[in-house]
């Protein structure tokens, strides 16, 4: 995973997961998340790519994660939606 600035196309930081990501980001509040092939999902921080958490399902997470109300929503290929919120 890669973040660009905006500017000038210069790479800011980058997180390396344990296999490949396919899907898009999603991005609020300074976080970003993403799936993995390495079945997690991931909350980096958008302003230095450090890990925030991240959570282990039981299939690759190719689907691009969605934001709505705090709450995280993203499948996984384990047949799953999960609903990952703060506790």
């Amino acid at each position: 995973m890669y973040a660009l600035s905006a500017e000038d196309g210069t790479e800011l930081w980058s997180y390396e997961t344990g296999y490949s990501v396919r899907s898009s980001p999603a991005v609020t509040d300074g976080t970003v998340y993403i799936g993995s092939r390495d079945n997690k999902i991931y909350a980096l921080s958008a302003e230095e790519g450090t890990e925030q958490w991240s959570f282990e399902t039981e299939g690759s997470v190719l689907s691009s994660p969605t934001v709505v109300d705090g709450a995280v929503y993203v499948g996984s290929q384990d047949n799953t939606v999960y609903a990952l919120t703060e506790q």
